[in-house]
């Protein structure tokens, strides 16, 4: 199947584990994620989903297939959150404080940065209105 790049973003308050279930939880209960086991029947929760022999091998192409927030200056790995820097934040959005529609143009043009981040690891960004951080968005790249 190959890697997939996928994004997703979520209400933000205060709290980024909180809010990476609530993203978890919406994009497992929508179906939004690769599953090719048809003839089982979708699993009925996330510790299934994670049960399964094919998700462990290749993955969901989502933001199900990370879990653990690392600093913005740790070492990417399986699994892994890494949030911009503020370097890396002006230069992919123009600003330190990205807005929900700024977010949105430049993943409609296929142009987060994705830099080179392995496999099964991702980034993520808050994502500000009237500079407050309204949302959190985290984006990335998994899949065998």
């Amino acid at each position: 199947m190959g890697a997939s790049a996928w994004s997703v973003r979520g209400r933000f308050d205060g709290d980024p584990e909180a809010a990476l279930d609530a993203m978890k939880a919406r994009v497992f209960e929508e179906g939004d994620y690769l599953w090719e086991e048809d003839e089982l029947g979708r699993p009925d929760s996330i510790e299934e989903l994670y049960e399964i022999e094919s998700v462990q091998e290749s993955g969901t192409h989502s933001v199900l297939d990370v879990h653990e927030f690392i600093s913005a200056t740790g070492e990417d790995d399986f699994g892994t959150i890494r949030p911009l820097t503020d370097a890396e934040l002006a230069a992919a959005f123009g600003t330190e404080e990205p807005s929900v529609s700024g977010f949105d143009e430049l993943d409609k043009a296929g142009q987060l940065p994705y830099g080179r981040r392995p496999r099964w690891s991702a980034n993520c960004a808050l994502l500000y209105e009237n500079d407050v951080a309204v949302e959190l968005a985290i984006w990335g790249v998994s899949g065998d």
